[in-house]
């Protein structure tokens, strides 16, 4: 009889929380959606292609971290190469191709777990920045129109650290139609 009345009473006094919490992931969702409605993605856009854009791989042996740069590549080189809610993406060189799992090409790498290694010389994540650094917490596909395979020249900064992990803070995108 006791232990059904403390299970009883834990339960009504944890229903109160369970409830808060769900209340709050709701408005967390309402307010990354208004985000969303207030972002106006053309200000992250270029309507000219920048000059001195290097590729991908060009850019991970040369580039210096905090320093401008311009680079060019193709959305892709991952399975999925977006960050779901976030203006983030995987660009990969513009002279690679991806191929499915054990097919083999020149220049090509497969999405599998094979080529992992070899994905990394070639890709880079892409974040798209507010004027403060911050990632835009909208998804790119919709801030900025792309979808996977586009062409795109990224203008920002280049980020590196001493062990080699490479990314881009792009604060505007061109997209080559």
């Amino acid at each position: 009889m006791r232990w059904s009345q403390l299970l009883t009473l834990f339960a009504l006094t944890s229903l109160p929380f369970a409830t808060g919490c769900e209340k709050a992931t709701d408005s967390n969702a309402t307010a990354a959606h208004a985000t969303a409605v207030n972002i106006d993605g053309s200000k992250f856009l270029l309507s000219e292609e920048p000059d001195g854009a290097i590729g991908v791989i060009a850019a991970r042996e040369s580039a210096e971290d905090g320093k401008p740069l311009v680079m060019v590549g193709r959305i892709g080189g991952a399975a999925n190469p977006w960050i779901e809610g976030r203006a983030a993406f995987t660009l990969l060189d513009a002279s690679m191709t991806v191929v499915t799992e054990g097919e083999e090409a020149e220049g090509a790498i497969c999405t599998g777990d094979c080529c992992a290694n070899e994905r990394l010389t070639c890709t880079a994540m892409v974040k798209v920045v507010d004027a403060e650094g911050q990632l835009i917490a909208v998804d790119s596909r919709q801030l900025l129109g792309v979808k996977e395979a586009d062409m795109v020249v990224v203008e920002g900064k280049a980020q590196k650290d001493k062990t080699g992990n490479f990314v881009m803070l792009a604060n505007r995108v061109y997209i080559r139609r």
